[in-house]
């Protein structure tokens, strides 16, 4: 049986800064591990909104890896994919007598009967509104029925859906100042930025889904614009799992508070969330660190590898066991 402030704990691990989604997330899985959810509809039902970068997709991986042991363990599907009515077949499998009804949907029961599946829905806003009309089966009833007459049920599945149809409305109320590294830190910091946000994206859900669609969800959440602590937070993780995969190596890896701060500085654009500070991680501190990794010896003398800041850019030096010296 699952805990809720275990499960809490250990989703607010994975995604940074989004308390009230985990919550709800939260909340609705604990009903579900205990089955006094409705039996006849999926387990839960999510539409995430909100800034893009602020783990509305993770959030789903995340569950999966906390339920089943494996991020990977979400049936995931990419709406990008579905922008015309005809390739709605592509999900369910195209009726007897249309093309391609010899090949396999890429919905089928296999994939959606272990307990607890999380379905995920990336990106629904760019989908046909053919698959709508199939969302609506699911939500209402957790039943989905394919190309070959074969019904799927939903009813073991939280069912996750993302969109960015709001990401307009969020770039206009943030665009103004995010050209220096101050005022892209300070322009998400007034007490009324979420309040803005979330009102700006339920003005959009309402003009872009049809109100039976949005009837039919258990749960709309607006995810969090970060803010400062929230990216030094997410910092830390990414440099923990950077240093597991460099200890791999042979190599410890130790990081100044200087070469974090230059990682955040040159990783910060809250108008994209944590994606920018990902990649300034891997430009400005894996690539050069590999390289270097690769091209010394560390089977006999390197132990620990340590991050500085100099001249505007990241320094590494390295521990020499032999002679108990720093060098370059």
């Amino acid at each position: 049986m699952l805990k809720t402030n275990s499960l809490r704990e250990l989703l607010r691990k994975e995604i940074i800064g989004q308390d009230q989604a985990i919550d709800s997330v939260v909340r609705t899985v604990v009903v579900a591990d205990l089955g006094i959810c409705d039996p006849r509809r999926p387990l839960g039902t999510f539409l995430f909104l909100g800034p893009t970068g602020t783990g509305k997709s993770q959030i789903g991986r995340s569950l999966a890896k906390v339920l089943h042991g494996d991020e990977s363990a979400v049936v995931s599907v990419n709406c990008t994919e579905f922008k015309n009515p005809h390739d709605v077949a592509k999900l369910v499998g195209a009726p007897p007598g249309y093309v391609g009804h010899e090949q396999a949907p890429f919905l089928t029961q296999e994939k959606l009967e272990k307990r607890l599946t999380i379905v995920l829905f990336e990106e629904l806003e760019k989908a046909d509104r053919a698959l709508f009309d199939l969302l609506l089966q699911v939500l209402e009833r957790g039943e989905l029925t394919t190309g070959r007459g074969v019904d799927l049920s939903f009813r073991n599945c939280f069912v996750m859906m993302t969109s960015n149809v709001c990401a307009k409305e969020i770039d206009r109320l943030t665009s103004n100042e995010v050209m220096g590294f101050g005022p892209r830190l300070a322009v998400l910091q007034p007490e009324n930025a979420d309040q803005r946000i979330k009102a700006a994206c339920k003005g959009a859900v309402e003009n872009f889904f049809s109100p039976e669609f949005i009837n039919r969800i258990d749960e709309i959440v607006t995810f969090n614009p970060l803010r400062y602590e929230d990216l030094t937070a997410i910092l830390e993780k990414f440099l923990f799992e950077t240093r597991v995969r460099v200890a791999m190596t042979g190599v410890n890896m130790i990081v100044s508070e200087s070469a974090k701060k230059f990682l955040i500085e040159k990783g910060t654009n809250l108008r994209y969330g944590a994606r920018p500070l990902r990649r300034a991680v891997r430009e400005y501190l894996e690539f050069p660190l590999a390289t270097l990794i690769a091209e010394s010896d560390t089977a006999n003398s390197i132990q620990t590898v340590q991050v500085e800041t100099g001249e505007g850019q990241l320094r590494f030096y390295f521990a020499q066991t032999a002679r108990g010296a720093m060098a370059v």
